[in-house]
């Protein structure tokens, strides 16, 4: 049996224009921290992990619907057998967008996890060619699997260009014991809220632009200066919190970027697993006052 690229039916929708590193990619990484950098009309993501492209998922068939998930639950059964890495580049799904080179079909019946299918190029890898240790009778039970299975679905909250990153307004979590169902978790999200100075980069260039006070800096107020500080979190309520400066100038221009960044009305509220979520932004704050 072939199975659409696209499920015909599902809750969440597939990275739409390519996606978080999930909370356990390949079923078991832990989030790695993301780091954002706002280079004043653009925003550049950096990683720990070199995914710098957002990845297709991975597709669970479950109570009759096929469901987009963040995780890879195969690359967790290559800890212990030998990965078929010249198979993938042959016949597999090769693009930046699928890191993997394959897109697995799974489902979840009667409480067990089982792989039905992968897909690679336009073309069906026999499991045969994957599985030595085990017959595939049309279908795997996933007896490797002890980690959880994310599901997002809902509203886009928040897009991110790399791994499984984005944030979506809802999130199902199933739990697994050696491909066997444990418990399943729902996380609510919607709390969350973008602010118009990350959605729009030219008016943060102006609001720190317009607020520098240049009554603080009186060492060569004319000189073109830099100072990168980093939003580390915010309150309930939107409001920078914590900062740091991680590339100075000197003393003066270092607070007054400080004040001013802090000073920001609004920013980013994020909820991931239901919890505030804190995402690192670095902000580069340009001196050099205007001659009258």
């Amino acid at each position: 049996m072939r199975w659409p690229r696209q499920p015909a039916k599902t809750h969440a929708t597939p990275i739409r224009r390519q996606q978080h590193i999930p909370p356990n990619v390949g079923g078991h990484t832990k989030m790695k921290k993301l780091t954002y950098i706002l280079i004043l009309t653009s925003l550049i993501s950096l990683n720990q992990k070199a995914f710098g492209t957002a990845q297709i998922p991975d597709f669970l068939i479950y109570e009759g619907d096929t469901l987009s998930i963040y995780a890879n639950p195969l690359e967790s059964y290559f800890e212990n057998h030998s990965r078929p890495d010249s198979l993938f580049s042959e016949i597999g799904y090769n693009s930046t967008a699928c890191w993997r080179g394959y897109i697995a079909y799974w489902e979840l019946k009667n409480d067990s996890l089982y792989l039905i299918e992968i897909q690679g190029d336009s073309i069906t890898i026999d499991l045969s060619l994957i599985f030595k240790d085990r017959e595939t009778n049309g279908k795997i039970f996933a007896d490797w699997y002890s980690y959880s299975i994310l599901n997002p679905y809902g509203k886009l909250l928040h897009y991110e260009h790399m791994g499984y990153g984005s944030i979506y307004e809802f999130e199902k979590e199933f739990v697994f014991e050696k491909g066997i169902l444990t418990e399943t978790k729902i996380y609510d999200n919607s709390k969350s809220r973008k602010s118009k100075y990350t959605e729009n980069p030219e008016l943060l260039k102006k609001y720190i632009t317009d607020n520098i006070n240049y009554s603080n800096i009186t060492s060569e107020p004319f000189e073109k200066a830099r100072v990168y500080v980093q939003i580390l979190s915010v309150t309930e309520d939107g409001k920078v919190d914590s900062v740091n400066v991680v590339r100075g100038w000197d003393n003066e221009r270092d607070k007054e970027a400080v004040r001013v960044v802090k000073s920001i009305p609004e920013w980013d509220i994020l909820y991931r697993h239901g919890k505030p979520f804190n995402l690192i932004w670095t902000i580069p704050v340009i001196f050099g006052k205007e001659e009258e």
